[in-house]
């Protein structure tokens, strides 16, 4: 068995939803933001790469491009529509592409001209004290010492969301594990295609030993509950447990049966 930060995650919000996605391999695509953000992502890589090679970024177009290509590729795997969108999902899939392109085209421009490379999607085995290890995947890190995690919303993210994501935490420690020594700074670069366009968004954040002696608690607890058969629900308020967010909503044993259906491409 290997954890990672989404597993545990996926299992903070949903037990049962870890045990279909994880132990059973019953994988569920994920919606139409996630393939637009592993587009802009792939984008993101292969500039980055590219700047590491050659000291330049790559030009627009070509980045552009590369959201583009990357973002049908990921479509090929599959989306989930929920049952509200399924007439729309045609259009939907076609606007996705004209997204990538436009968050894209602001990491480009905004953001690549001030980073400089040293990781890319560096793989790191954390050994955190468990029986079992933990894999992360470092997005960026640059020659500043910075730990920047690219994401890609619809909306603005808030101060809270910062404070609580479980990612940075790990990610420090990966970065500990590569260099010596821990990050002098993590960033989350969010490129928020919101109402009035694309826009970057910069937040800085902070961790340290504590939090990360949080995180290992919660990676024992979710151990001791997948090792005694113990695999807890989200709560039926929680507001990823629609059919609207979850994939798994209309085969879920916790659902009833008058509420199940959904739409899969």
């Amino acid at each position: 068995m290997v954890l990672s930060p989404s597993q545990l995650g996926t299992f903070l919000r949903c037990g049962e939803q870890w045990r279909r996605r994880y132990m059973e391999g019953d994988i569920i695509p994920p919606g139409l933001a996630a393939r637009i953000g592993a587009g802009v992502h792939r984008a993101a890589a292969l500039n980055w790469r590219e700047k590491l090679a050659r000291g330049r970024d790559l030009p627009l177009d070509a980045v552009q491009d590369a959201a583009a290509e990357a973002y049908h590729a990921e479509l090929q795997n599959g989306v989930f529509f929920p049952p509200e969108e399924r007439s729309s999902a045609a259009a939907a899939m076609a606007e996705g592409r004209d997204t990538a392109v436009r968050l894209a085209t602001v990491m480009r421009n905004e953001l690549a001209p001030h980073i400089h490379p040293e990781l890319i999607e560096e793989r790191v085995v954390l050994d955190i004290g468990l029986d079992v290890p933990v894999v992360t995947v470092l997005d960026l890190y640059t020659r500043d010492k910075a730990l920047r995690d690219l994401k890609t919303s619809s909306r603005a993210w808030t101060e809270d969301k910062v404070r609580t994501s479980l990612q940075p935490t790990l990610y420090r420690e990966s970065v500990r594990v590569v260099t010596g020594s821990y990050p002098e700074s993590i960033v989350f670069d969010v490129l928020v295609n919101g109402r009035k366009g694309a826009a970057l968004q910069s937040m800085e954040t902070t961790r340290n030993d504590d939090d990360m002696r949080v995180v290992t608690l919660q990676f024992r607890l979710m151990l001791d509950s997948i090792r005694a058969g113990l695999f807890p629900p989200a709560p039926a308020d929680s507001w990823h447990c629609t059919p609207r967010w979850c994939g798994y909503y209309n085969t879920c044993p916790y659902i009833p049966a008058r509420r199940k259906t959904c739409f899969v491409l």
